[in-house]
C-alpha cells in the first residue's frame, strides 16, 4: 500500500480510489497552476493589493481545479458504468473536461474543441498506457562523471579530475 504522498495515478487501476487519485490530479494541478498564475499575474494582469492578487489566483487556478476533479470524476464514473478498463473512459472524461471548462470560462464553442482535442488526447495516452508505450522516454536516473542539476554531487567543473598525487606547477619545488 502506497501512501498519499508518493501514489501516482496509475498505481491502481481506473475504477478504484478515486479520492486518491483526486488528490494527485490536485497536486499536479497546484504545482503547474501556482507557476503558470504567478507568471501571469507578474507579466499580464498586474492586480493592485492582495485581495485582487488572491481572486486572479482563483480566477486562473479554479478551472484547471475543476477540470482535473472532472476527469478524475468521470473516468471513474464511466469505468464503473461501462466495467471496463479502456480508452473510451478516458475519451469521455476528457471531452466532458473540454465541455465543462468552456462552460466555466463562458466560451462555448472553444469548449466544444477543447472537448473534442481532450477526447483525442485521453483516448492517445490510454492507448499507449494500455500497451507499454511511451512519449517521452527519457531517464532521469543519469549518472554522470561530474554532476549534473540532477545528481546530489554538484560537481560543474568542465575537467576531468587530476590523477592522483599531481601537484600544481607553482607549487613545486624545482
Amino acid at each position: 500500500m502506497t501512501s498519499l504522498y508518493r501514489y501516482s495515478y496509475y498505481d491502481t487501476p481506473d475504477g478504484k480510489d478515486l479520492h486518491k487519485k483526486l488528490v494527485f490530479a490536485a497536486k499536479n494541478v497546484s504545482i503547474l497552476g501556482f507557476g503558470l498564475a504567478t507568471s501571469e499575474i507578474i507579466l499580464i494582469s498586474k492586480p493592485i493589493g492582495y485581495l485582487n492578487t488572491l481572486y486572479r489566483y482563483g480566477q486562473l487556478m479554479g478551472p484547471m481545479y475543476a477540470a482535473a476533479a472532472s476527469f478524475c470524476t468521470v473516468t471513474y464514473v464511466s469505468t464503473k458504468l461501462r466495467e471496463k478498463d479502456d480508452e473510451m473512459n478516458y475519451a469521455i472524461g476528457g471531452f466532458t473536461t473540454g465541455i465543462f471548462t468552456g462552460a466555466l470560462i463562458k466560451r462555448y464553442m472553444f469548449g466544444t474543441w477543447m472537448g473534442v482535442s481532450f477526447a483525442i488526447a485521453g483516448a492517445v495516452k490510454k492507448y499507449a498506457k494500455l500497451n507499454d508505450i511511451e512519449f517521452f522516454p527519457v531517464s532521469l536516473n543519469r549518472k554522470s562523471i561530474h554532476g549534473d542539476f540532477y545528481t546530489p554531487y554538484r560537481n560543474w567543473t568542465i575537467y576531468d579530475q587530476r590523477p592522483k598525487g599531481w601537484i600544481a606547477a607553482e607549487e613545486r619545488k624545482e
